[in-house]
């Protein structure tokens, strides 16, 4: 089985998951890393203000985060219509309504006109999408000229990350290994090649302490 058909398997897996259980981790083990990431993304960025778009965005913890730390409007959207609903109340009771605006959505294939976003991230669920190159086609085409993303996955910094994994694997013994797997879905190597496929030049890959993130340039 290669990686991509694994990652594929996982997803199936993932959206089988139980949704009482992956709410539970969301919102304790892993609720400290999405302020720290979405400092991150405006600091790196310098993207302070404008309209912004988080694909994949589960309950919407990263969206509301990014929300609260600049001055956006973010459109959080998932392929689950379980996961938007939750994210509606979300943000309703952070009061964040008119600030952070949930969809239905599919990553290959995005809703929006071309050149609609200042702003395009997302944490953690490009392990698990179907087609990497079509996936960051799409954004691409949505991303305004000038526009950045932040996409990838990490947990903001070492400390975070040595606190959850040692969590997560008193639930799940493998964690670990599976993580280890997923990143190397995505290293650098496999983001160089797909950028050369889908004709993207203008890109940087961070790769540290931080996780690993794309961040493209929409010329």
């Amino acid at each position: 089985m290669t990686m991509e058909q694994n990652n594929k398997q996982n997803a199936k897996k993932m959206g089988k998951k139980d949704s009482k259980e992956f709410l539970v981790i969301a919102d304790t083990i892993f609720s400290p890393i999405y302020p720290v990431i979405a400092e991150q993304i405006v600091t790196n960025t310098g993207i302070h203000s404008g309209t912004a778009l988080d694909v994949g965005s589960g309950p919407g913890h990263l969206a509301t985060a990014l929300a609260l730390a600049s001055e956006c409007t973010v459109h959080a959207l998932d392929c689950s219509p379980d996961m938007v609903e939750i994210c509606q109340r979300r943000i309703s009771e952070k009061g964040l309504t008119k600030k952070v605006i949930p969809s239905c959505g599919d990553v290959c294939e995005i809703s929006f006109d071309d050149n609609s976003f200042d702003l395009i991230v997302s944490r953690g669920s490009w392990f698990f999408w179907e087609d990497l190159e079509k996936g960051l086609s799409e954004i691409y085409r949505v991303l305004k000229p000038g526009g950045k993303t932040y996409i990838g996955g990490g947990f903001g910094n070492t400390a975070l990350k040595e606190q959850i994994v040692s969590a997560m694997k008193e639930r799940k013994s493998d964690f670990e290994s599976g993580m280890k797997e997923r990143l190397m879905s995505r290293s650098p190597e496999v983001i160089r090649s797909v950028m050369e496929k889908i004709k993207v030049h203008n890109y940087s890959v961070i790769n540290d302490d931080s996780g690993i993130w794309l961040m493209m340039v929409k010329e």
